[in-house]
């Protein structure tokens, strides 16, 4: 398919990356999240001294359907963006069997 100018231009808007920033379990920005379709990342910065568990879910789907990925205390964890890519996320505590024992706040969509 071919991509009007006014396409091309909104694409080429978008940063190549994006950061969230966990503190107190909150995640900032909160909202909305896009980056580019052309190999955007969303990086997650956790400044807190625990670690949390980052799930992920397809926007309109359940949460329980997601994956957690482990955002250790102090760390960052990058997660890729391709064409089309729409997810919800929730910033959640991790257990000291691994299970999640809180769920955290959420943000999202992250897409491009």
């Amino acid at each position: 398919m071919a991509m009007t100018g006014t396409t091309k231009a909104e694409e080429s808007s978008l940063p190549e990356s994006a950061t969230i920033t966990i503190r107190e379990r909150q995640p900032d920005p909160r909202g909305e999240v896009e980056v580019t379709p052309k190999g955007g990342r969303i990086h997650f910065q956790n400044e807190d001294a625990v670690e949390y568990a980052l799930r992920f879910w397809k926007t309109g789907m359940e949460q329980t359907s997601g994956i957690d990925i482990l955002l250790p205390a102090g760390g960052c964890v990058t997660v890729a963006i391709k064409k089309d890519d729409e997810f919800a996320y929730s910033v959640n505590v991790i257990g000291a069997d691994g299970s999640i024992v809180a769920n955290g706040r959420g943000g999202g969509p992250i897409k491009n």
